[in-house]
Formats: C-alpha cells, structure tokens, sequence
C-alpha cells in the first residue's frame, strides 16, 4: 500500500475534524441542520481531493471539473445570498395598518429562542403603533402540542398587549401560508390586501417574506427581529440561499 503523502494527511485530518463537526452540530446541538451539512460537504471535497493526487491527467482533469464545480456553486450561492443579507433589516418607516407575525418553533406551550426573537420585536412594533393590529400565523406542527399562534397570543396578551388586536391564524403551514392567509383576513375585515402590510420575522427570513408578498401583489414594509445568538443567524441565513433557489426554480 502507497504511503500517504503529507499533503494528504493534511487534506484527511481537515476532513475528520470536519466530519466531528458535523456530528456536533447534528447530534449535540438544536437548529444547526445547515451547519452540519455544510462541515459534511466540506469533509467530502477534502476526501475527494486527498485520494484524486493529481499524478495522472485524467486525476489532474477530474481535480480542475471539481474546482470548477465549486466555484460554480460559490457564485450561485451568493447570487441568492447577498440580497438575503441586504434585506435582513427593517425598512427606515415600518408604519401600516396591519403586521404579519410569522411563526416558529415551539417548546411545548413556550416559545422557542427563534419565536421568542419575533416576539419581543412584535410587541415593540405593536407600542410603537397603537393603532396596528397583528395578525399572528403559525399552524400546529405534527411534533406540536398546539399551534404556533396561539402560543404567540398567550405570550403577547402577558405582556399586556389588547386582545382586541390580535388575530390568531392557525392554518398556515408554511412562509407562502402566512402570508396569504394573512391577506385573505385583512380582506375579511374590509381593507385592502394590496394595501401597506409589515411583514415581521426573523432578519434572515426578511428577503424571501418579501419576494412572496410582492408576487401575491402585497406592498410588504419589513420588520427585522433580531436573532439573538449570531451562530444561528449565520447557519438560518445561509439556508435562506438554498430556499431562495427552490423558490426560483419552483415557485410558491
């Protein structure tokens, strides 16, 4: 059997770190699915370069494909991604009739760190606004005990906010959901579902609430709830990406 080089020592040493970094992010941590598939990745690519040594044309040919490959999917990467981050803050007047309030996770009855992000951006938009009602949508997810919006109206009437302005949506299911099923209440109570609408959501999540609510024929003002550990903010923000090129490819 060949020794290894020490260029591919090198390469399989970064790749089991990788690979034990994964393993961290999957197993040992709470919303890092992105995270660990990109160490996953990042392992492969270095397997592959440590075994293909370049002394054969065809190994040199099959190492120049990948690097091509890489740089290929890098730019389509940050196609998606820099208006993603351009977006991930909220516009200078947030003022409209109504605010979408999207929903997260949930930890049984409790908020999870990402609902508890939007939430606390909810309530400040709600005291800034007086007359601004929240529309508050997040269906029951098959893992859930009850449904997203209800536990954001417990949460916010603790606070002391007015029943009376707040609306439950427990239907929607997704992004697209929350924003339709949003429209299709403001049109209920009688006001223009083309009118002004402040969508708020995670920073990260801005970008693509947008694209929707534009196509749906929305004019969205965005309202950015600060994501509280940055870790996550970089793992959910480099998801949005891969979501925005689903939703090019695929539609709503």
């Amino acid at each position: 059997m060949r020794a290894l080089t020490r260029a591919q020592r090198v390469l399989f040493a970064l790749a089991g770190g990788c690979l034990a970094a994964s393993a961290v992010f999957q197993f040992c941590m709470v919303g890092y699915l992105m995270t660990a598939l990109l160490f996953l990745g990042a392992a492969a690519c270095l397997v592959f370069f440590g075994i293909l040594a370049p002394k054969t044309t065809a190994a040199r040919r099959l190492r120049i494909a990948m690097v091509i490959f890489l740089i290929i999917g890098i730019c389509l990467f940050l196609i998606a991604e820099v208006p993603v981050l351009r977006d991930a803050r909220s516009d200078a007047d947030t003022d409209a009739p109504y605010l979408l309030v999207c929903g997260a996770g949930i930890n049984g009855t409790a908020p999870s760190l990402s609902m508890l992000d939007r939430l606390r951006g909810a309530l400040t938009w709600l005291e800034e606004h007086p007359s601004g009602v929240a529309v508050l949508s997040g269906s029951q997810a098959p893992d859930e005990v009850t449904a997203e919006a209800l536990v954001m109206y417990d949460w916010l009437t603790a606070q002391g906010v007015d029943p009376a302005r707040l609306v439950t949506e427990t239907e929607a299911d997704n992004s697209f959901e929350n924003i339709q099923n949003t429209l299709a209440i403001i049109a209920q109570h009688g006001d223009d579902p083309a009118g002004r609408l402040a969508i708020l959501s995670s920073e990260y999540h801005l970008h693509r609430l947008k694209y929707m609510a534009e196509k749906l024929g929305c004019d969205p003002v965005l309202v950015a709830a600060r994501t509280t550990k940055a870790s996550l903010f970089v793992n959910y923000a480099v998801r949005e990406a891969f979501a925005m090129w689903k939703l090019w490819l695929f539609g709503m």
